[in-house]
């Protein structure tokens, strides 16, 4: 009897493990399919040649694609999960280098996390995550045309 109990319990781990890779997987083949409408409405609507694309986790998820738009130059495409594109002109706001100094100069990060374009509230942000000195995560959402604070919040680590 005890041997049936042991070869039920190693079945019930084997399905369990089973799914959640099979759960994995759906889940990033499903950000792949997005990430690619994506890249064709971009490229649909603004013939952009493409240079990186981002992931922003905000209060809407969007794709971030920097690229060159042979009618508007440098350019970011932000599209949401709808496929609704905005363009934004790199020269009507801070590059990703000018907003990471500004953060140092300002804010003194310890150790950067990342830096991405996002929109808050119909707002274009740079979000900003970065260990301060008490080595707490740090999420700073910053004017994408001046850098200055839209808001800003820190979490803790637990060990």
């Amino acid at each position: 009897m005890k041997k049936w109990w042991i070869i039920l319990g190693i079945a019930c781990i084997g399905i369990i493990l089973w799914q959640s890779i099979s759960l994995y997987n759906k889940i990033l083949s499903n950000r792949d399919a997005t990430q690619e409408r994506a890249v064709q409405a971009a490229q649909n609507d603004f013939n952009l040649k493409i240079d990186q694309i981002d992931y922003y986790h905000g209060n809407q998820a969007l794709d971030v694609l920097s690229g060159t738009s042979g009618k508007y130059g440098n350019v970011y495409v932000l599209v949401n999960n709808k496929g609704m594109t905005k363009l934004v002109k790199q020269s009507d706001g801070l590059t990703k280098q000018q907003m990471k100094k500004y953060v140092d100069k300002n804010l003194n990060p310890k150790k950067w996390v990342n830096l991405r374009l996002g929109m808050e509230n119909n707002q274009l942000v740079w979000e900003a995550v970065y260990l301060d000195e008490s080595g707490r995560y740090t999420f700073y959402y910053g004017d994408f045309r001046t850098g200055e604070r839209y808001k800003k919040y820190s979490i803790k680590q637990e060990i």
